[in-house]
């Protein structure tokens, strides 16, 4: 079983600034079958904005197990909640720039059974993170948890807030932003999190297709497959990283997990 949590689904006529690149299903478990990687989970990229029509007819394509992940950005009645939940959905996309407009909507999302995929980084939001988990909500931080990865991993104040949040929570962390991320960071920062959240709250995302310019993608999956070994070089963590822990957050089966 090994499961990429993010993922970026769209037709490639969807993508008018960048027509070259192409998000479809199709290609999506082309990528992922040559990865052997057995479901993915399909998070809308940020040129898609609020409406996730786009997202859902993906995966409505899907041949392989696959969850979404639609944005949250304005507040939602609970019967479109609920028809995202029947239409595959395992959780919401959302900042924490200004939660209470949305708190009608969370509190449905958590009846549902969905969890929240918090970007932006949790720096200066703590408070409004600490509120969620308390009202008993499941929280993973995408990108690492933090913005952007330019202090020293070892003294980032950040990360420290985080990793308290996180200890002891229902909190889990994305190891995703290939390229994004300096290497070197990304290294410090995934040996903190292993030593002091173990990978029972780490994930893996791979933000495959990489959409870096107006006509480029990078890098490859495999590619990003190579940075998680290297960022977490044993086999037993990578193994639970890449299966157990997401299988049991976004509700992947093992028996329908085969290529």
């Amino acid at each position: 079983m090994r499961i990429d949590c993010e993922v970026h689904a769209f037709r490639q006529e969807a993508r008018l600034t960048a027509p070259f690149i192409d998000g479809s299903l199709e290609q999506l478990e082309s990528a992922a079958q040559a990865c052997a990687i057995t479901g993915l989970v399909l998070v809308q990229p940020a040129f898609l904005y609020g409406d996730p029509t786009e997202l859902f007819a993906q995966a409505r394509k899907a041949r392989m197990p696959v969850r979404v992940v639609p944005p949250l950005v304005q507040p939602l009645a609970p019967e479109v909640l609920e028809e995202w939940s029947r239409s595959g959905a395992a959780g919401l996309a959302l900042t924490l720039d200004d939660p209470d407009t949305l708190t009608e909507s969370i509190e449905a999302a958590l009846q549902l059974g969905f969890h929240l995929e918090v970007s932006g980084g949790v720096n200066g939001r703590e408070r409004a993170a600490e509120l969620l988990l308390a009202d008993g909500h499941r929280l993973v931080f995408r990108g690492f948890g933090l913005a952007h990865g330019a202090l020293d991993p070892a003294s980032d104040q950040r990360l420290d807030r985080l990793l308290a949040l996180a200890a002891g929570a229902e909190v889990w962390v994305k190891l995703s932003g290939i390229g994004r991320v300096p290497d070197e960071w990304a290294r410090a920062a995934t040996s903190r999190l292993l030593d002091e959240l173990g990978p029972q709250q780490l994930l893996w995302g791979s933000e495959w297709p990489h959409v870096t310019s107006a006509h480029a993608y990078a890098p490859s999956c495999p590619q990003t497959l190579d940075w998680l070994e290297e960022l977490v070089p044993d086999q037993d963590a990578r193994d639970r990283i890449l299966g157990e822990t997401p299988a049991a957050l976004y509700g992947f089966r093992n028996q329908d997990m085969c290529i």
